[in-house]
């Protein structure tokens, strides 16, 4: 199997606190990968080092088997490596339209040609308008992203992220704050765009990681301490201590509000 996606002895210092310490992950060509971890457990940290928007105290990245460690962003997005933020990163007083078309134009040499009219955004209409419909927001097409549902700004986050038509997404907390309504649609949305693509994902919801992933890695305090399966993780009782506070169950099982899960 293709690895797409490597972490290698990954290790972050901030001032002598180490946000993560030698953590090593390998993420298949076409699974769902789920980080999980209790507040603090250098989840995001993580993330940033993958994406390379932090540069890593020690160890590499590499995407597609290629060394990426110290690369800038934006060069990562040109290699098929693309990522939502855990905080909204649309622009809110720009139409659900208008944020994708700019998403779509901005690896093409427009961006740098000040002097262009506006209407050349229109040749991205068309792929726009097949974004827009992926993420199921075509009827909002005209309001602004500022007037969107916390749920339907996740949507578009996502649509700005496949605007990039990326190998690899890395999702960050994408239910984050949501209802079980909008959880569950995000939950679908996921697996339709995941179709093709590998996606990884920091999320706290441990039913949306049951549904999704394929494999899980477990961290605390900034260190791998379980990967495998959900299965195999849910009974691991380094994680139920650590990601829940609890002891075990005596059949050794995750249990959230009364349920085993």
């Amino acid at each position: 199997m293709t690895i797409a996606l490597e972490a290698r002895n990954l290790s972050k210092d901030f001032r002598g606190f180490k946000a993560t310490n030698d953590v090593s992950l390998s993420v298949e060509e076409g699974e769902i990968h789920a980080i999980l971890g209790p507040n603090g457990a250098g989840k995001t940290t993580l993330f940033n080092l993958l994406s390379c928007f932090l540069a890593p105290s020690a160890g590499e990245v590499r995407l597609f088997a290629k060394p990426i460690t110290g690369m800038k962003p934006f060069k990562v997005v040109k290699l098929g490596l693309s990522r939502s933020f855990q905080i909204s990163s649309v622009f809110p007083s720009m139409t659900v339209l208008d944020n994708v078309l700019v998403a779509l134009q901005s690896p093409t040499p427009h961006p740098l040609r000040f002097w262009e009219p506006l209407s050349v955004l229109r040749k991205f209409e068309a792929r726009a308008m097949e974004l827009l419909e992926q993420v199921g927001l075509i009827p909002h097409l005209r309001r602004s992203a500022a007037e969107l549902s916390h749920g339907l700004k996740r949507n578009l986050e996502i649509a700005l992220s496949l605007a990039q038509s990326p190998r690899v997404l890395l999702l960050d907390e994408p239910t984050s704050g949501m209802g079980g309504e909008d959880v569950q649609r995000t939950v679908e949305l996921v697996r339709s765009v995941a179709k093709g693509r590998t996606v990884v994902l920091v999320e706290h919801n441990m039913g949306v990681v049951a549904q999704l992933a394929d494999r899980i890695t477990v961290l605390q305090y900034g260190t791998v301490i379980a990967s495998g399966s959900y299965d195999q993780v849910r009974k691991d009782p380094r994680v139920i201590e650590a990601y829940l506070g609890e002891e075990p169950t005596p059949g050794g099982e995750i249990q959230t509000a009364g349920k085993v899960v």
